[in-house]
């Protein structure tokens, strides 16, 4: 037998009762065009469901996995922070060491060393260390992309 709705809709909500990431997802009837959409809930990383958020009471069983700028160690006003997380690049592993290849919003290609904490930018050249642990908006993406697992680690395996 087939369903007779269809997911016409997912949109994320804000709302995290004990550590579920919610979607509000809706459906479509496809056999009845009078019939109300139905909507409910889904954890993004659990995939339980519920007519309403409030009804998640048991804690995610996979909750969010850690984040660098939730977890507080880069900070969301930085400008370079957030020009990491908002401007165009393209990062790419170098497999030679702990070096990542950042293509850039202006057409460069910058290279950032996580081990040794540096890029070849104009920035880095100019600020180097005054610039902090955290860097430039190069090593600041580079790290982020590690930490989301969209970049290897430089042993060349992703996050856990």
């Amino acid at each position: 037998m087939h369903s007779t709705q269809q997911p016409t809709g997912e949109r994320r909500i804000d709302a995290t009762p004990n550590g579920h990431a919610l979607l509000t997802v809706t459906e479509t009837a496809l056999s009845n065009a009078d019939a109300e959409d139905r909507v409910y809930y889904r954890c993004r990383f659990c995939g339980q469901e519920r007519p309403e958020p409030e009804q998640f009471g048991r804690a995610c069983a996979t909750p969010y996995p850690r984040s660098a700028v939730r977890d507080g160690e880069y900070d969301i006003d930085d400008p370079r922070t957030r020009r990491a997380l908002t401007e165009t690049m393209v990062t790419r592993f170098l497999e030679d060491g702990a070096r990542y290849a950042v293509d850039s919003e202006s057409g460069h290609t910058y290279e950032v060393d996580i081990a040794e904490r540096t890029c070849t930018c104009p920035d880095w050249a100019k600020r180097g260390a005054e610039l902090g642990p955290q860097g430039c908006k190069h090593l600041r993406r580079v790290e982020l992309e590690i930490l989301a697992r969209r970049l290897p680690r430089p042993d060349g395996r992703f996050v856990r």
